[in-house]
């Protein structure tokens, strides 16, 4: 059984065309799922490598403000 419209439906009641139909947008269903997940780990993976990057840039040498009134 699933519902579509708002209505119940017995898939094994339908033509073949209609069941392969079904199945077909269960499998898009899950692959959609699959692919939502994988978005999901692919960003914790870009936020782990920005933050090592990050991490191995040079330092930015800061300008003593003296040492400029001096020169």
């Amino acid at each position: 059984m699933f519902t579509l419209d708002e209505k119940k439906y017995d898939e094994t009641k339908m033509s073949e065309k209609g069941q392969v139909s079904y199945v077909q947008i269960q499998n898009i269903a899950r692959r959609r799922q699959d692919l939502a997940m994988e978005i999901d780990n692919l960003n914790v993976l870009e936020k782990h490598y920005v933050s090592v990057l990050k991490e191995e840039l040079p330092k930015e040498v800061k300008e003593d403000k003296n040492a400029k009134a001096k020169d």
